[in-house]
């Protein structure tokens, strides 16, 4: 696929080079530079229907004053090419730094609190987006199907004389058992607009200046979720897969100032948490990219965590 030329006949822009900088689940992701400045060209399934919303979203928190990585219009004044049976966006390349999972100082923390609240605030002014994780999700039967779906393949494991393979597929169904018991609401949970992928590696700073990329996978969901996610990966008292419920705490209360949560969102926090990371958990034959396996191992390290702790973290997140 010749992407300079896809470039150049749908935006205003001159290509001198392009770079692939990461591929991963069925994206590739390019630095294409100009005479004068370079740009970030994604390279998406056509299945990813949300592409199309990034652009809108982006455009509206930049013009509330969010910092934003913006995407940049074709000549025909959208945000997508289809070219190849992909998507194509090019958006704006924002100088800076990431930092690593659980490195973030303490300024960051508060930041990153208040900035989720500030944008879960503004987008209830913005058209409702797709609702993810709702009633179906939170529910037995769908606990029960995923159960059954590993129970077959820890059976295949075991029949290949794969130890190491069945002792995983083992602790993810112990992890299915337990949270089959969960009772969550979602009624009465807090579904809002949110970034839906929210968490330290979508942030780059410039000196104590964020700015948040990556809003393709913006939908309604549990805001709660977004709190503690974004809080788990930033903190580094969080680093060995134990959450600090006081430092926890202290960052609820810097996003509340911009954004309401029930008691019932707290208590249930980390139910929705353990319930989301156990259905969405990378699997154990699965092939993970280089730079998500530190994610990957701090994920297990949460689930094995709250196994035995996750009535204790919500009782005392509830207490005063």
């Amino acid at each position: 696929m010749d992407y300079k030329q896809i470039i150049e006949n749908n935006f205003d822009l001159i290509i001198t080079s392009i770079e692939l900088i990461d591929s991963h689940f069925g994206t590739e992701i390019y630095i294409a530079n100009t005479y004068s400045d370079k740009f970030i060209m994604k390279k998406l399934p056509l299945y990813m229907e949300s592409v199309k919303n990034e652009g809108h979203i982006t455009e509206f928190l930049y013009n509330k004053g969010i910092k934003v990585a913006r995407l940049l219009k074709t000549k025909n004044n959208d945000f997508v090419v289809i070219a190849d049976n992909h998507q194509i966006t090019v958006q704006e390349f924002i100088e800076g730094d990431t930092l690593k999972l659980n490195t973030a100082p303490d300024w960051f923390l508060v930041m990153s609190a208040e900035f989720l609240g500030k944008v879960n605030r503004l987008l209830c002014d913005y058209s409702e987006l797709p609702t993810s994780f709702g009633k179906e999700f939170f529910c037995r039967d769908t606990v029960a199907q995923k159960r059954q779906n590993y129970e077959n393949e820890l059976i295949k494991a075991k029949e290949n004389g794969d130890i190491n393979i069945s002792l995983q597929w083992q602790e993810q169904i112990d992890h299915l058992n337990r949270i089959v018991e969960f009772c969550i609401e979602t009624d009465k949970l807090t579904y809002a607009n949110s970034h839906g992928d929210y968490h330290i590696g979508q942030t780059i700073l410039n000196d104590t200046e964020i700015t948040v990329i990556d809003w393709i996978s913006a939908c309604r969901l549990p805001v709660c979720l977004e709190v503690i996610t974004s809080y788990v990966f930033a903190s580094p008292k969080c680093i060995d897969g134990v959450i600090d419920v006081e430092e926890l705490k202290f960052y609820i209360s810097h996003y509340t100032k911009y954004f309401t949560l029930t008691n019932y969102d707290i208590k249930m926090m980390p139910y929705v948490f353990y319930f989301w990371h156990c259905m969405c958990n990378y699997l154990p034959t699965e092939e993970i990219p280089e730079n998500y396996k530190p994610i990957a191992k701090l994920i297990l390290k949460f689930l094995n965590w709250l196994y035995k702790n996750v009535d204790e973290l919500s009782e005392t997140l509830c207490v005063k």
